[in-house]
């Protein structure tokens, strides 16, 4: 048996200095010895003789450590912890088990029940200081992290309101001018908060159609960075009514100066002129565009690098071709064409082919395609921005379903 540690050798400690202790034990000469041997490490202390006790005590008094015996009349130890552990929550408050038991379920139904160490009796002192100071560094240390945790969350949440309000006048700011039309089918499903894939649509002065589709670098808020100075003279030079290819050298040139070198934006560009007879394009590097007349199927690939990556834009010419009564028009971002299902297979390897194989002319193919790419995607994250367009190739319709 070991003796206790002389305690007049020690320096005492002023009282209350380090907290509260709660001492519980149905043994009176244990709450003396260890009520004694806490006051000289500087505790306040409160006992209680039994587990019930010990849980009115611990909800009035909130102490700053436990000190639980483990064989009680009306409420055991193990018991207790496990109420305390709940009361406390995710706050420390460390549970010292009192023991004699050598068996080593006990043990371990003591650790299962919330308990953080054991104080063998009888009671050293010498003992008792390492088990105190070892659970104050754990409280302490467990208290910092969460405190920063806390700190985290609360920049977390701020970071998380300012996306959001910035998404709000970046969303007004970029597509307040857009011309608002019903007829065409439009799906935008950003990856974050903010979308790289830009839509804009404008009406020329003789009252043709102008639409771009762009796919900058990346996504979230990195990713459109360059859409305000995109939008702005996409807006002010289709009004104006500057030609196509002078409206792509603008838009290279303004990217090239304002975007970093690895940034840049893939897009197409569409027009229909005021009489409705053609269709001319533009594409940058994005997937191909698909055109639905009533004898097939027209790929419309990309043929020059996207804007912003050259000072000069090598290629800013548009491509034509004719139109007729029920022509569509598809475009997308690669977002779609690359989500990848459960297997890691890609939408474009897939099932694309196949639904644009059921696309009957005249008639919209968005539905279908949206509903088989929600049925690839299922069970996986969205890493992708995505944007689809699918414009009914009649400007008399667009026209005149267009609303300000």
């Amino acid at each position: 048996m070991n003796a206790p540690a002389p305690l007049d050798s020690v320096e005492p400690t002023s009282a209350g200095e380090r907290g509260l202790a709660l001492i519980v034990d149905d043994e009176a000469s244990s709450h003396r010895l260890l009520g004694l041997m806490l006051a000289k490490e500087g505790f306040r202390t409160l006992a209680a003789f039994n587990g019930r006790e010990a849980l009115e005590l611990f909800e009035r008094e909130r102490p700053d450590i436990v000190f639980m015996d483990v064989m009680m009349p009306e409420m055991d130890g193990l018991e207790a912890t496990q109420r305390i552990k709940a009361l406390v929550g995710a706050d420390f408050i460390p549970v010292i088990f009192l023991t004699a038991l050598k068996d080593e379920q006990c043990l371990l139904r003591c650790i299962e029940a919330g308990g953080d160490d054991f104080l063998a009796k009888p009671f050293s002192f010498t003992r008792l200081r390492a088990r105190v100071l070892a659970m104050e560094r754990v409280r302490d240390l467990q208290r910092a992290l969460a405190a920063k945790q806390q700190l985290l969350e609360r920049l977390l949440e701020h970071d998380q309101e300012e996306k959001q309000l910035a998404e709000r006048v970046w969303t007004q700011a970029v597509k307040y001018q857009n011309a608002s039309i019903p007829a065409i089918g439009l799906i935008e499903r950003p990856a974050t908060i903010f979308n790289g894939d830009l839509v804009l649509m404008g009406y020329l002065p003789d009252g043709g159609l102008r639409i771009l589709l762009g796919d900058f670098t990346g996504h979230g808020l990195a990713a459109t960075i360059g859409a305000l100075p995109v939008a702005d003279t996409f807006h002010a030079m289709t009004a104006k009514g500057f030609d196509d290819s002078a409206l792509l050298a603008e838009l290279n040139h303004k990217l090239y100066r304002f975007l970093p070198t690895e940034r840049f934006m893939a897009a197409y560009l569409i027009s229909i002129p005021g009489q409705g007879d053609s269709l001319g394009w533009w594409n940058g590097g994005m997937p191909a565009a698909y055109q639905r007349t009533a004898t097939g199927l027209n790929e419309l690939p990309s043929h020059a690098l996207p804007l912003g990556i050259q000072a000069e834009l090598q290629d800013p010419v548009m491509r034509h071709t004719s139109l007729a009564a029920g022509d569509r028009l598809l475009l997308m971002s690669d977002g779609l064409l690359e989500a990848e299902n459960q297997q890691g297979r890609m939408f474009v390897h897939e099932e694309l082919s196949a639904v644009l194989e059921t696309w009957e002319p005249g008639t919209p193919i968005l539905p279908a395609l949206m509903t088989c790419f929600d049925t690839h995607c299922t069970g996986t994250e969205q890493t992708d921005d995505v944007a689809v367009v699918e414009i009914p190739l009649d400007i008399g319709l667009l026209r005149c379903q267009s609303v300000t």
